[in-house]
């Protein structure tokens, strides 16, 4: 049974915390404004947020902070897929 720190901090719509760390193990892919689709790095870990209707995805690249949103039914299917796991 959830501790209520626990359910306190979970997003009810996608049962995920709302911080959370992932790492990425497969071809995950992202938009850049209207440019073309770009691979997220395999075996990058990353931190994730969840907005309202997206989750917001975060890395360190060469030293510089990188952004970027799914939105979140993708990136749901993106971990059953086996292609995003959720560490922690």
């Amino acid at each position: 049974m959830p501790t209520k720190a626990q359910t306190a901090t979970e997003n009810s719509s996608t049962d995920l915390p709302e911080h959370f760390t992932a790492r990425i193990d497969g071809k995950v892919q992202h938009r850049v404004g209207d440019g073309p689709l770009e691979d997220l790095p395999i075996g990058q870990e990353v931190q994730v947020d969840v907005a309202i209707a997206s989750m917001v995805v975060s890395w360190r690249s060469e030293g510089q902070p990188i952004t970027t949103t799914l939105a979140r039914e993708e990136f749901l299917l993106y971990v059953d897929d086996g292609s995003i796991t959720i560490l922690s």
